[in-house]
């Protein structure tokens, strides 16, 4: 297929990853190129495609990293090489993004694009902070006004003596810095000095910080405050006296888990864990990569031998359907065959293909899996197992030692990816995997003292010790929903702790 150039211009919303639309998140999955700005979260680009070329070109308070014109140079030189491109800011593109501008030059250069529309954190930022820029009996409009000019004379640059009658809600972004000219500029042309403000660091972040005053004070309390950094936004207007913020706390509310796995597996916990309150980080994705398909295929030419077949996790479901589907052979053969699954989310994942497992075990291990197979199976039945290449050889060990015929088949391995820093104040971290374990450790990551670790069982618990970190827990279900409930527990208990 021949490669046309083609641009995203996409916002990824107020630094949260949760706020990125349905649509950008796709669109990343797509992109030959990723051309980045500052805050964008870690999960959002973990979500690249393998082989994405990605390059950061943000802008930060008193650092340019590029200029303007440089990156709309390198995002045609990207796109007349045929690929597809994504220019990734924060915030929406067209809100103080220069998106327009972005637009402008690839027109003069002939090259097709689309805008996505993005959450801007002029009402996001407010909004997490219980502040809501409009108000029925308050304030029926709100201003969204740029703190930062390209000239750095804010005070000929901005009409104050207009924003100071406007008698709405003020939202200046980019602003920290030319915060004492803002409050002294909106004073000096008739604003009162009793004016409600907040000003709101890291907004939508697990470290937004905010803080509440009048355009008098709230200058020198934001310098005071050593948690008000950029990036920051000021609310000026009666709302900014507001906190809408929901007096109910959710079970893991304060709390911060760091996750390693599958992006499906990240994905589920990661939901798991917000609607009980917590936050999320996912710190590395772990690719599933297939192998050659030719051993399987071998083995479906002589699928009528086998009368089980064992999986032990979603991925192995999914790569032998997909290379069932390949091959010549028809899923009827299939009919003879019992099948096995090693726990809840595997045998449910299972009846996406229209099969109802068997065969599990009551708890989710290998140990069970293979004590229950030894049960449920004569020494004539031939086993079929479809697995990863690095998972634990307790299972085949387990059949081998009880004379059972069965044939393990590698169908993918797992690969971690480089790891980032890992956070400092996270409560927890996760593992779903042995191999996620042993990849976490090689790729340079350290737990931090504080930080409990969840495993998924007692070999990724194992794997854990060998490397010297003893502070874990292991869920008693096998599955996402096991590890989010042993740190709902780990948290009751240590609250219980505390008030004893």
């Amino acid at each position: 297929m021949e490669f046309k150039p083609f641009v995203y211009i996409a916002g990824a919303g107020p630094s949260n990853p949760d706020y990125i639309t349905i649509k950008t998140a796709r669109i990343i999955k797509t992109c030959d190129v990723v051309i980045y700005d500052n805050l964008i979260d870690n999960s959002i680009l973990n979500k690249c495609k393998s082989g994405c070329i990605k390059l950061y070109a943000g802008k930060s308070a008193g650092s340019h990293y590029m200029k303007q014109e440089e990156i709309n140079n390198l995002i045609i030189e990207y796109a007349l090489k045929g690929n597809t491109v994504l220019r990734l800011k924060g915030g929406d593109p067209f809100v103080f993004g220069r998106g327009g501008e972005e637009c402008e030059a690839l027109k003069k250069a002939g090259i097709p694009y689309e805008v996505i529309p993005a959450v801007t954190s002029a009402t996001a930022v407010p909004m997490s902070a219980g502040i809501p820029v409009t108000h029925r009996m308050l304030s029926r409009s709100f201003t969204v006004v740029t703190g930062h000019t390209a000239d750095g004379n804010l005070k000929e640059s901005i009409n104050f003596s207009s924003l100071a009658k406007t008698g709405g809600t003020l939202v200046f972004l980019m602003c920290l810095n030319s915060i004492n000219t803002i409050c002294s500029e909106l004073i000096n042309n008739g604003m009162e000095e009793s004016t409600p403000c907040a000003v709101i660091s890291n907004g939508t972040r697990e470290n937004e910080h905010s803080i509440r005053g009048t355009l008098k004070n709230i200058s020198e309390t934001a310098k005071n405050d050593e948690k008000i950094v950029s990036p920051s936004i000021i609310v000026v207007g009666k709302c900014a006296s507001l906190d809408m913020r929901s007096d109910i706390r959710l079970p893991l509310s304060g709390t911060k888990t760091v996750i390693c796995g599958t992006e499906s597996f990240c994905q589920k916990l990661s939901d798991k864990i917000i609607s009980l309150g917590g936050l999320t980080e996912v710190l590395g994705y772990v690719k599933i990569v297939p192998l050659t398909p030719e051993p399987l295929m071998e083995e479906f030419k002589n699928i009528k031998d086998y009368s089980v077949v064992v999986f032990t996790g979603p991925n192995s479901i999914k790569l032998f359907f997909e290379r069932l589907n390949n091959s010549e052979i028809d899923i009827r053969a299939l009919s003879h065959m019992r099948f096995a699954a090693i726990g809840e989310s595997t045998k449910e994942f299972l009846k996406n293909y229209g099969i109802k497992a068997d065969i599990m075990p009551k708890t989710y291990t290998s140990d069970a899996l293979a004590k229950e197979l030894i049960e449920n199976c004569q020494k004539r039945d031939r086993i079929l197992i479809p697995r990863a290449l690095k998972g634990n050889k307790v299972l085949g060990e387990s059949l081998k030692n009880a004379g059972f015929k069965f044939k393990e088949i590698p169908l993918y391995d797992t690969v971690c990816q480089n790891i980032e820093n890992m956070p400092l104040n996270a409560d927890f971290i996760t593992f779903a995997s042995s191999a996620g374990v042993r990849g976490f450790f090689e790729n340079g990551g350290k737990i931090p003292k504080g930080t409990k670790a969840v495993c998924i069982g007692i070999y990724t618990a194992e794997e854990l010790k060998k490397h010297g970190f003893y502070n874990y827990s292991v869920a008693k279900e096998a599955c996402a929903d096991g590890i989010a409930e042993t740190i709902l527990n780990e948290v009751k208990n240590k609250c219980s702790d505390l008030e004893g």
